[in-house]
């Protein structure tokens, strides 16, 4: 089913996950706010992942409480670190919560806004101290 709502970025085509439309499965304001964040960026988003089943969530590992299912936030590939910063800024103006991923970014509409990451806490940097 073809998104109702009209975007600026964004088409149906954005929104498929294994290969079926989950446009409708995405709530509008959180896409309202995605294309003003692509818009702010000025950069364009590939999606890797957006509304998730259960059962697709479990298998990729997703948080019991995912805003993925519903249809609540996206996966976008950024590995380019100046297009993640412009991201990264658009994103905090407006108000949406950013994960940071290897080679991506995590945006969600939550109502607090937090920002993460995904890196094992191995990778994490050591005190001067010690």
């Amino acid at each position: 089913m073809p998104l109702t709502l009209k975007l600026r970025y964004f088409t149906d085509a954005d929104f498929r996950m294994d290969g079926h439309d989950v446009s409708e499965k995405m709530n509008a304001e959180f896409l309202r706010k995605l294309d003003e964040c692509r818009h702010l960026s000025g950069t364009p988003f590939v999606i890797t992942s957006a509304f998730r089943s259960s059962e697709k969530n479990k298998l990729v590992g997703g948080a019991p409480a995912s805003l993925h299912l519903k249809g609540r936030a996206v996966d976008i590939m950024c590995t380019d670190p100046v297009l993640r910063y412009r991201i990264v800024q658009a994103a905090q103006l407006l108000g949406l919560t950013v994960g940071v991923m290897e080679r991506g970014l995590h945006l969600d509409d939550r109502k607090v806004p937090i920002m993460f990451h995904y890196y094992s806490r191995t990778k994490e940097a050591t005190s001067l101290n010690e």
